[in-house]
């Protein structure tokens, strides 16, 4: 990537006014707090949170440093370079950089399900809630959705699933299933390590493919120990996001063997998702990766610092989840949640607006490198609240 190029966008990118980044951030501009870059320590984001003048800076850095190669319509130069190092990260063979999760969950069940296109999902799951009936009217597939009102359904619902697929006056087998975790609609709780093992196993005895919806993947991986690795080979297919905790202003990898990845970019572009560049993706991301996993693990270590701190002043109780990854809840007893962000806001802390007495809390990178006084800001603000 040339710099006279790169200077082009740059320019472009920082001369986006400040207000255009307040409006963006809703009601958190309305109360006269700081966009969301400007705080020390941010507890809504998954990762870092960017402004388009950080992303201008870091990508003129790294051109500098020709660390960028151009892509031809998301193929080859640094995305080819993101793709392999992911397929590593994510222990398989090969990889595809795609422009969004819910296009990555689409290619993969649509690949694995093949001819039987029976697939079974979680109830609660992304691709089944959130992605627009995309699998099935688009690609033709039948979601089967199981365990409603949990993260993930048990091998107990696939049996029963299964047999009503083989047993029907028309055998209708399961072609594929996918696994989300951790599970966004349900605070980000994790699927046990052991309830995957015993998923994926009955999978590979009944000859059903399966597809792993890893976008915070690395998450769990920080607080159980599992690489990520090693979830992604347990599964057919694994996908996780390039934004989420590697702040890249979008974008997702989907990683399976070379027989599952070769000529995908021909579906890829199908659905519209072979963009003209897409470089700035796969350069952020890489970036951050490689030192996501030390961060997140320093800035779960700080949160519990500063949780038992707001557990021995009292009158506030946090509460970390069943299952839970990085995010907990605070209740506030009698505290007005209103006040008590805008007196965060002010100390430099971002937190979401609470609901029904209680906040919630994402761990996050920006925590690794908070300012020895957190603390103090947080205790200031709960009196402030009061």
């Amino acid at each position: 990537m040339r710099r006279r190029r790169f200077l082009e966008l740059g320019a472009a990118l920082a001369a986006v006014p400040a207000a255009a980044s307040a409006a963006a951030q809703g009601s958190l501009a309305t109360t006269g707090d700081r966009a969301a870059q400007a705080f020390d320590v941010d507890f809504i984001a998954d990762g870092r949170p960017l402004a388009p003048g950080d992303y201008a800076q870091l990508l003129m850095r790294l051109a500098d440093e020709g660390r960028i190669r151009a892509d031809d319509y998301s193929n080859g130069g640094i995305v080819e370079e993101l793709e392999e190092r992911f397929a590593a990260l994510l222990g398989q063979e090969s990889a595809v950089f795609v422009p969004t999760g819910t296009l990555a969950n689409h290619l993969a069940v649509r690949r694995l399900a093949g001819s039987r296109g029976r697939v079974l999902v979680p109830a609660d799951s992304h691709l089944y809630c959130d992605s627009g009936d995309c699998a099935q009217r688009l690609s033709g597939l039948n979601l089967v959705p199981l365990g409603a009102g949990r993260p993930c359904y048990d091998v107990a619902d696939l049996v029963q699933a299964v047999q009503r697929s083989g047993e029907g006056r028309v055998a209708t087998p399961v072609g594929a299933l996918v696994v989300e975790t951790p599970v966004r609609r349900h605070l980000d709780r994790m699927v046990r390590d052991e309830e995957l093992r015993a998923i994926t196993q009955f999978a590979r005895a009944n000859d059903i493919r399966t597809h792993l919806d890893g976008a915070r993947i690395f998450v769990q991986s920080a607080h159980t120990g599992t690489s990520p690795a090693d979830y992604g080979r347990a599964f057919d297919t694994v996908y996780t996001s390039l934004w989420k905790c590697f702040n890249a202003p979008s974008g997702a990898v989907l990683a399976g063997a070379k027989r599952f990845t070769a000529g995908l970019f021909h579906e890829r572009r199908m659905f519209g998702g072979s963009l003209p560049a897409a470089w700035p993706f796969a350069a952020v991301a890489l970036h951050f990766v490689d030192t996501f996993l030390d961060e997140y693990g320093r800035a779960l270590a700080r949160s519990r610092t500063l949780f038992a701190a707001l557990e021995r002043r009292g009158g506030v109780r946090v509460e970390h989840l069943t299952d839970g990854t990085h995010i907990v809840r605070l209740h506030l007893g009698s505290l007005d949640p209103v006040r008590l962000r805008r007196a965060l806001a002010v100390r430099g802390v971002r937190v979401p607006e609470g609901s029904d007495g209680i906040v919630l809390l994402r761990i996050n990178p920006t925590l690794a490198d908070a300012p020895a006084d957190l603390e103090t800001r947080f205790l200031e603000a709960l009196a402030e609240a009061a």
